[in-house]
């Protein structure tokens, strides 16, 4: 192995090794916590309701409120723990949803964990590398105290994926109308719920970083990072709200059909559901310069007075407070008088008695709030996959589950085809789509078997797809250069090096 690949190796193991810490708080709960909270902790699952907790602390943070107090909280898991064991007798509920509270929030002190590096014989030990994170913060709010979810926690509710969400999203619907189109209805529905979530965790980091902002502007990236990605996103909000016009009016069609009315009723309602997101996530992104600009203002350009030079306690009070001049003691005496004046009842005099009982009431003009017009969210484009599109996206995508193939060099084929269907552009971003679903939807089945049948849905079916690190070189498109090919090719190409290995020796 060579160097880079070594360091670039032990990057993805570090990376992984965090995802992993992440649970870290769930199994404390479980081996620590529970055996010591004086109930029978074997009745209830509490990874799951830790997980049903951080759940419900995300898809709030993803709403316009933006907050949710730990009252709210406590009730929400106290009925999932009644719900999971309702014949308990000691009636716990409160105290096992209490628990999983207590131990995410861990006092409000971040969890830590040390990474130790292996080293080589005769080599010194290396130092321990401390990892600390959070799971839930508490934050003070209008209404009170309030809890929200970290991006770590995010990450947990989106299974650990740690890839760029707006990407993801947009892949993900993508496979909705690859899969409606091969009247894959049940796939369809899973796919589309997984991209609603998706789109309410990018809102509720969104939302999360706002707050972050203004508490401490330091925090945030705001010189670099956080408006690339503000300009990335909200360059993708238009196409994101675009397809899912298109994928409603497509789950309408497809519900002429009776046996598939029902399922594409539901898919109809995810869609809007994540469609509804968008909108407030376009919200979310207009308000993110202003807010950048208040806290600046605030924590940094505030103009500060003389008195912020002076220390009170230690250049004032105490050098007054223990000094025997007498010109101290008047001034100690001024300080007191000054500070603690006596408390005087206030003297009304009649013109102001009257003037306060006789004076009209007040009543506040409150202006109608702004309503969007649902018919300018719910426009439908009468568009799909064309069936040009679709037979030669296949054709591509087939010999590349018969013989592995980079993305670019499927990329290329694309480009090349382009003179056999109408959008060359649309070919593109089918083949690039379909490669990065197969990428981040690493959790489905995969068939080592050649597609029956030689349509769209079912050659993506085939195919995994490998990172070896190599990037992507297009003027399109950016990202990793992956490596899809079929499972048994892979196996196949790994025999192959084996054997060659072999036989060098």
């Amino acid at each position: 192995m060579t160097g880079s690949a070594g360091d670039r190796a032990g990057g993805d193991l570090h990376g992984r090794w965090k995802a992993l810490q992440l649970l870290q708080p769930v199994f404390e709960l479980v081996n620590r916590g529970a055996p010591r909270a004086g109930f029978d902790h074997r009745r209830y699952d509490l990874p799951q309701l830790a997980l049903r907790l951080i759940d419900f602390v995300v898809l709030n943070q993803a709403s316009m409120e933006g907050s949710v107090s730990p009252a709210a909280i406590v009730d929400h898991v106290t009925l999932a723990a009644r719900r999971m064991s309702p014949d308990d007798e000691a009636r716990p509920w409160t105290k096992v949803a209490k628990l999983v509270l207590m131990t995410l929030l861990n006092d409000g002190r971040p969890h830590e964990v040390l990474w130790r590096e292996p080293v080589v014989n005769g080599e010194e030990w290396s130092e321990a590398i401390p990892f600390r994170f959070q799971l839930l913060t508490v934050t003070e709010e209008i209404e009170g105290i309030a809890v929200k979810a970290t991006d770590q926690a995010i990450l947990i509710f989106l299974q650990a994926l740690n890839t760029d969400l707006a990407d993801q999203a947009l892949a993900l619907k993508i496979m909705v109308e690859i899969q409606m189109s091969a009247k894959e209805f049940d796939k369809a529905l899973a796919t589309a719920r997984q991209a609603t979530r998706t789109a309410q965790a990018l809102s509720a980091s969104l939302r999360e970083k706002l707050d972050d902002t203004r508490r401490d502007i330091r925090s945030v990236d705001w010189a670099g990072a956080m408006p690339t990605w503000l300009a990335e996103v909200l360059g993708q909000v238009g196409q994101q709200l675009d397809k899912d016009r298109q994928l409603r009016d497509l789950a309408r069609r497809a519900g002429e059909d009776p046996a598939a009315a029902g399922v594409c009723r539901l898919i109809e309602e995810t869609v809007g559901r994540g469609q509804d997101v968008w909108v407030r996530l376009e919200l979310f992104l207009q308000q993110a310069i202003p807010v950048f600009l208040a806290a600046q203002e605030v924590q940094r350009f505030q103009p500060h007075g003389l008195a912020a030079a002076i220390d009170l306690g230690a250049q004032v009070l105490t050098p007054a407070l223990f000094a025997d001049d007498p010109e101290f003691e008047a001034l100690v005496e001024v300080l007191i008088a000054g500070t603690s004046p006596p408390h005087v009842l206030p003297q009304w005099g009649l013109d102001d008695l009257l003037r306060q009982l006789l004076r009209e009431p007040t009543v506040r003009e409150m202006r109608s709030p702004d309503v969007d017009d649902p018919g300018e969210l719910r426009d439908t484009a009468q568009d799909s996959i064309p069936d040009d599109i679709a037979v030669c996206a296949t054709e591509i995508l087939l010999a590349a589950a018969h013989s592995p193939a980079r993305l670019s060099g499927i990329l290329a084929a694309g480009r090349e085809a382009g003179d056999r269907v109408e959008e060359p552009v649309r070919l593109l971003d089918i083949l690039w789509g379909a490669a990065l679903y197969v990428f981040v939807n690493s959790t489905e089945a995969v068939s080592d078997e050649q597609p029956a049948r030689p349509d769209l849905a079912a050659a993506i079916a085939a195919l995994v797809a490998v990172e070896d690190g190599t990037p992507l070189e297009d003027p399109r498109f950016s990202g990793p250069d992956l490596l899809l090919a079929s499972p048994l090719a892979f196996d196949r190409i790994d025999a192959a090096s084996t054997a060659d290995l072999m036989g060098a020796e």
